[in-house]
């Protein structure tokens, strides 16, 4: 997004509120565990949050590296209980929302399904908390924290999807209004400057965009020294002596006709 810096450390947020839920557990009793795999996580949301441009940059460029994250946190629920009874079930859910904001709709289901995959393989290794499930006919609550999480995925992942098909048409008609200045440009200069011969405004045309004349040169297949004898011609006929001067003149062409 705009910001995805801020965004992504938004995310850090509720991450951090969930680990201060796991102190409140222990603390009250309710839910153990143990206080090595807890600095172990915080440690691990300490350098998420101090690394965060570095950690957005790496998911922006590689996305499916939110995969990772997902991994840890089932991993995190196969050690303290793979189950909602996990004192840290909240904070795997976060690790959804973060793919959900970064991937698209699709793949963020699939990493819903990836998630999904881990905490079923960690109920079932876990054979302690599978025969609770069975003792206390909990199934009906397991079918819906997997149903919970595919609605979680849905609820955030629509709206960032949404969010992001409008920056890429922003983006695209921002592109596209560049491209239609620089044409008008071209076409005020021709209007305006009629000595001047086509490969002339051609020429000109590259050098308003501050290409030197080797790469002038390269996309119109010409030597240097052709293009440099062009540019001693378009100076002569404009009355300019630089590069600068030749700049000024084609976009001052396009801003007199504005106004």
């Amino acid at each position: 997004m705009q910001n995805n810096k801020a965004n992504f450390l938004h995310f850090l947020i509720p991450r951090w509120i969930t680990l201060a839920n796991v102190v409140f557990l222990y603390v009250s009793g309710i839910r153990k565990t143990s206080p090595l795999l807890f600095l172990l996580v915080t440690v691990y949301c300490l350098l998420l949050t101090l690394f965060g441009r570095r950690v957005n940059d790496l998911i922006t460029k590689h996305p499916l590296l939110v995969q990772v994250d997902l991994l840890i946190s089932a991993i995190i629920l196969w050690l303290t209980g793979s189950s909602w009874m996990s004192p840290y079930f909240l904070y795997a859910i976060t690790s959804l929302l973060i793919a959900s904001f970064f991937l698209r709709i699709r793949d963020a289901l699939l990493s819903t399904v990836f998630f999904c995959i881990l905490y079923t393989a960690s109920l079932v290794l876990d054979k302690a908390t599978m025969a609770e499930i069975a003792r206390n006919s909990d199934f009906d609550v397991l079918i819906t924290s997997y149903a919970s999480l595919f609605l979680l995925t849905l609820f955030f992942g629509y709206p960032a999807h949404i969010v992001h098909t409008i920056e890429k048409l922003q983006e695209d008609t921002s592109e596209a209004e560049g491209y239609l200045r620089e044409t008008k440009g071209l076409i005020d200069t021709i209007t305006s400057s009629s000595s001047l011969s086509c490969r002339e405004l051609e020429i000109l045309s590259y050098l308003s965009k501050g290409k030197t004349n080797s790469q002038i040169a390269a996309e119109l297949y010409l030597s240097e020294a052709t293009v440099k004898s062009h540019l001693y011609r378009i100076y002569k006929k404009l009355s300019i002596s630089s590069r600068e001067e030749a700049i000024v003149y084609f976009f001052g062409k396009s801003s007199q006709k504005d106004n």
